[in-house]
C-alpha cells in the first residue's frame, strides 16, 4: 500500500472516530465556523452583485453612454468608428434646471430629443406609468418627470409644470422661466426618478442650445461598460468637438460601488481565514491525542512525508467539506435571497428596504466570484492546517511511547 493510500485510511478513521470526544467537537466546530464564513461571503457577494447589476441597469440605460457636444447625428465620421453594439445615435441636449410647483422647487437634469426619437430611450420608455413617452412629447411644451417627483410636487397628468433654466444675456446670466404641460410620467426605481424631466428639443432655441448645456449627438451601445473606449476612440476623430461618456458623471459612483464590494470582501474573508485557522487547535488537539499512534507508525517503518501526509489530509478533508457545503448553501440561499427576505420581512411586520428604490433584494450569482472565493478560502485552510502536521512530523516515537 502507498503512502498515500495509508494516509488517506487512517485519516478518514481519525476524522470519523476520534477517542477524544472534545478534540472531535473542536473538529466539529471548525467545520462548522468555515461552513458559515464561506456561506456568508458567497451570500453577501452574489447580493451586492445584484445590487450593482440592478444599478447599472437602472442608471446607463436612461443616461447618455457618450455624448459628442455640437455634432449632427447624421455625421459619417460616426461611421468611421467600427464598434460592434452601437445601438442608437440621435440629436440630443441636456442642461440643469429647476422645477417648481406652489411654493415647491426641485433640481433636475433636462433632457431633450426630437419626439421622433423619444422611444430610442427604451429604458425610461419601458418605465412608463402613465403614458407613452414618444406621444407625450408629441405635445407641443409636453413634459415628462418621474412618478415620484410629480408626487412629490402634487402634479397631476395636465397640470402645468414650471422649469427654471439659466438663459445667457448682455448682462449676464439670469434665469428663464419656460411652462410645459405634464404629459407624461415614469418610474425606474432609481435616484432619476426624482432628478430627471424629458421634454422637447425644440422647446429650446438654437441660442439657448448652443449657450447652455450640451447639445449634440446622444449614442446608446449595448454594453455600457464599453463607453469609455468608443468614448475614446470618438475623440480621436471629433477632436474639435466635446466628446463625454456615462464614467465623466457616474464613474465615482461605481467606483464607490466597487470600492464598496472589495472592502466587503476582505472583510469577510478574514471571518472565513480566523474559521479556518480554527482547524489549527482541533488538529494540535489531535496530534496530542495521537502521540501514540504516531510513534507506533514511526517504529513500523512510516517516513515523515507519511505522517505529514495523515494530518495534512484530516485537515484538508475537514476544510474541502466545509468549503464545498458552504459554497453550494451559499449559492442555494443567493439565489432565493429574494424570497428568504420577503419571509422575514413578514415575521417582523416590517419591510427591511423600506426607503429605498429595490422591491426586493436582488441577487447574482457570478461563478468566478464562487470559484474565487472557494480557491482562497481553501488555500487559507491549507496553511492553517499545515503548522499542526509539521509538530506530528517531528514527534520523538520514544519519548512518545515512554509518555504513553
Amino acid at each position: 500500500m502507498s503512502a498515500t493510500s495509508l494516509s488517506l485510511q487512517i485519516a478518514a478513521r481519525y476524522v470519523l472516530h476520534s477517542e477524544r470526544r472534545f478534540a472531535r467537537l473542536v473538529s466539529w466546530i471548525s467545520f462548522g465556523g468555515l461552513f458559515l464564513g464561506v456561506l456568508v461571503l458567497t451570500t453577501v457577494v452574489s447580493v451586492m452583485n445584484g445590487f450593482d447589476a440592478e444599478l447599472k441597469t437602472r442608471l446607463l440605460g436612461s443616461v447618455p453612454h457618450v455624448m459628442v457636444v455640437d455634432a449632427d447625428a447624421h455625421d459619417s465620421r460616426f461611421d468611421a468608428v467600427n464598434v460592434d453594439g452601437v445601438l442608437t445615435r440621435y440629436a440630443f441636449y441636456t442642461t440643469s434646471g429647476m422645477v417648481a410647483k406652489q411654493g415647491g422647487v426641485n433640481p433636475v437634469a433636462v433632457f431633450a430629443a426630437d419626439p421622433k426619437d423619444a422611444r430610442q430611450m427604451t429604458s425610461i420608455a419601458a418605465a412608463m406609468v402613465l403614458g407613452d413617452l414618444g406621444e407625450a412629447l408629441s405635445i407641443p411644451a409636453g413634459a415628462v418627470l418621474g412618478a415620484p417627483l410629480a408626487n412629490r410636487l402634487g402634479l397631476s397628468p395636465g397640470d402645468p409644470v414650471l422649469l427654471m433654466v439659466s438663459q445667457p444675456g448682455t448682462s449676464g446670466v439670469r434665469p428663464r422661466l419656460m411652462r410645459l404641460v405634464l404629459t407624461g410620467m415614469f418610474e425606474l426605481g432609481a435616484e432619476l426618478d426624482y432628478q430627471l424631466l424629458i421634454t422637447r428639443r425644440d422647446a429650446f432655441s438654437s441660442e439657448q442650445r448652443a449657450s447652455t448645456g450640451s447639445d449634440g449627438v446622444r449614442v446608446q451601445l449595448a454594453d455600457p461598460l464599453r463607453a469609455p473606449a468608443y468614448a475614446q476612440r470618438l475623440r480621436e476623430i471629433f477632436q474639435t468637438h466635446e466628446v463625454l461618456s456615462w464614467t465623466d458623471s457616474y464613474g465615482e459612483l461605481f467606483d464607490a460601488v466597487r470600492l464598496e464590494k472589495a472592502m466587503m470582501f476582505l472583510i469577510l474573508l478574514l471571518v472565513v481565514a480566523v474559521a479556518g485557522f480554527n482547524i489549527v487547535s482541533g488538529q494540535t488537539m489531535m496530534v496530542h491525542d495521537k502521540r501514540a499512534d504516531i510513534a507506533i507508525l514511526r517504529t513500523m517503518g512510516a517516513s515523515n512525508r507519511t505522517i505529514r501526509l495523515l494530518f495534512l489530509w484530516q485537515g484538508v478533508t475537514i476544510a474541502t467539506l466545509a468549503i464545498a457545503t458552504g459554497l453550494a448553501a451559499g449559492v442555494l440561499l443567493a439565489i432565493n435571497i429574494g424570497d428568504v427576505v420577503a419571509v422575514i420581512e413578514q415575521w417582523l411586520g416590517m419591510r427591511i428596504l423600506e426607503g429605498t428604490y429595490f422591491l426586493r433584494v436582488p441577487s447574482r450569482v457570478i461563478a468566478i466570484d464562487v470559484l474565487f472565493i472557494g480557491a482562497v478560502s481553501w488555500v487559507l485552510c491549507l496553511l492553517a492546517a499545515w503548522l499542526p502536521v509539521r509538530r506530528a512530523a517531528a514527534e520523538n516515537p520514544v519519548e512518545a511511547l515512554h509518555g504513553g
